[in-house]
């Protein structure tokens, strides 16, 4: 049976993970430093430290996160959705949902990933070029069958930037928020994907 200390990691883990997202996402990356963070997590340096070897290893964490989270939500839709259509709105559902449950941390991985070194931001981006590649199969399947329009990159841009900038004005402790934004996110999917439109 495992001690209650070593049950305690995974929570304090996440509870770091959570605290510090909040702080990044309200005051920036490079605008906290080590004292206030620590303070804030209500932590010694050194209890911090037991988590993460440095500030920088838990920016890459947070951004790591969640991306794998969305990456893994895309791969499932695609492996059980082979409709184009009903897997471009999945899609767009599960990215809504997860910003709206984890708004501070989407924040920080869309704003802060370019405060990584290189060889960390390279990390995280090549997770975010697979998550979005999904998006783009999705679109040139359904170009395919019929139900979308061409394929275009700038289409693709806008209709993930619709949904990444969400987290500036979603209300994630509102259900109804994050209800309406789907839906309206939604008829913008079926607008840019029916042929009938120019």
């Amino acid at each position: 049976m495992a001690s209650k200390k070593t049950e305690e990691l995974p929570a304090n883990r996440d509870r770091i993970l959570k605290g510090a997202a909040a702080l990044y996402a309200k005051r920036g990356f490079h605008a906290v430093g080590m004292n206030e963070l620590c303070a804030a997590l209500d932590l010694s340096r050194g209890a911090f430290y037991h988590y993460f070897p440095s500030k920088d290893d838990l920016l890459e964490e947070i951004c790591r996160q969640y991306m794998t989270k969305l990456l893994h939500l895309a791969k499932v839709s695609k492996a059980e959705e082979s409709d184009p259509t009903m897997r471009l709105r999945r899609l767009g559902s599960e990215l809504i949902s997860v910003i709206g449950a984890h708004r501070d941390e989407l924040a920080v991985c869309f704003r802060e990933t370019i405060s990584l070194a290189d060889d960390r931001r390279q990390g995280v981006l090549a997770l975010h070029a697979a998550y979005e590649r999904i998006w783009k199969e999705t679109l040139i399947e359904g170009e395919k069958t019929g139900v979308f329009v061409p394929y275009s990159r700038f289409r693709l841009k806008a209709l993930l930037g619709m949904y990444y900038y969400s987290y500036l004005w979603i209300d994630p402790t509102s259900t109804s928020s994050i209800r309406q934004t789907n839906e309206t996110f939604e008829s913008i999917l079926a607008a840019v994907s029916s042929r009938t439109q120019p």
